[in-house]
């Protein structure tokens, strides 16, 4: 369930010679950094979904992807106590090239996309699909 994204914007190929700007969603589905487990449960409830982004007052705090997220965790807990800042993040210049490596190196399907200049306001998503052989569209 839930493995591929809902529709594929770019080839792996084609993305390559393009900068994280024009290949990522600009308008990820996000929740607040106070959302409670049941917020995230409900978002996952779309299949294509597979990160929650949190953040406050536009800026990225954290990622909840569905692994992390328990069976067994209470609805009422904080998402946030179950999320992880990833290690990959990119900005909207980066050339795609180098987010493909880094997908690969951190064997990653999503890339999280900040502000350059001040590295926190949320700017969009690099998200790969299952197959690896194009980055999702959607929510621009």
């Amino acid at each position: 369930m839930g493995e591929d994204c809902a529709n594929t914007k770019v080839a792996v190929g084609d993305a390559a010679e393009q900068a994280v700007g024009d290949v990522m969603i600009k308008r990820p589905k996000t929740l607040p950094a106070s959302a409670t487990v049941s917020d995230v449960r409900a978002l996952f409830e779309n299949g294509s979904v597979q990160t929650g982004l949190l953040v406050e007052d536009g800026r990225f705090r954290a990622a909840i992807e569905r692994p992390n997220l328990p069976e067994d965790a209470p609805g009422d807990a904080a998402a946030i106590d179950f999320a992880v800042t990833p290690t990959a993040i990119v900005h909207p210049a980066t050339p795609m090239r180098d987010a493909i490596a880094l997908l690969d190196t951190e064997n990653s399907r999503r890339l999280v996309v900040v502000d350059e200049e001040d590295g926190e306001t949320l700017r969009g998503l690099v998200a790969l699909n299952s197959s690896r052989s194009g980055f999702c569209g959607g929510g621009e």
